[in-house]
């Protein structure tokens, strides 16, 4: 399950009261808030989506953008977040994410939607690992990925990773 970290960033970036947000006995995070305790990665950010923010606007803009807005979430918890330490799924996952992002600008829709920031966070550290010639054969998904890390409420204060590919040919900086 993605950790207290990531599902604090996704708090941050919309601007929310930090509530308390730990794992529970059962390794299970959980965000308590003033009424309540919700349990579950999934179960969190869909309560988040509560508020008035744009992205989480168009994180519900029909049923068929809420739908994949969940798949992609359920996707980021149960596959990217569990297969992050063995190298070979690693590499199909970011495989699979840049064919996905090959003809799209967002993973949902035609603007920023939570699924875009659950993924980002949860591959951040991924594509921190990535070799400049690796990010470059992963296009779309560095295209993507250097696009939200402009966003400076998604970035908050991780480091900004350099997808700049000129320093790749020796000769292109005379360092050859």
């Amino acid at each position: 399950m993605p950790n207290i970290d990531t599902l604090k960033r996704i708090e941050n970036f919309f601007h929310l009261a930090n509530e308390k947000i730990y794992n529970n006995e059962e390794k299970v995070i959980c965000r308590k808030g003033k009424k309540e305790t919700i349990s579950g990665f999934c179960t969190i950010l869909q309560t988040l989506l509560d508020n008035t923010h744009e992205v989480a606007k168009n994180s519900k803009a029909s049923f068929e953008i809420q739908a994949q807005v969940q798949s992609w979430i359920d996707y980021a918890s149960l596959y990217i977040y569990a297969g992050k330490e063995d190298k070979h799924i690693c590499k199909q996952l970011l495989q699979e994410l840049n064919s996905y992002l090959e003809d799209k600008s967002y993973f949902v829709g035609q603007s920023l939607t939570v699924a875009d920031i659950a993924v980002f966070y949860t591959i951040y550290d991924l594509m921190k690992r990535q070799t400049p010639l690796e990010k470059e054969n992963l296009l779309n998904l560095s295209r993507w990925f250097d696009h939200l890390q402009q966003i400076d409420d998604i970035r908050q204060n991780l480091e900004q990773i350099n997808f700049t590919t000129i320093y790749l040919h020796g000769w292109a900086t005379g360092t050859r």
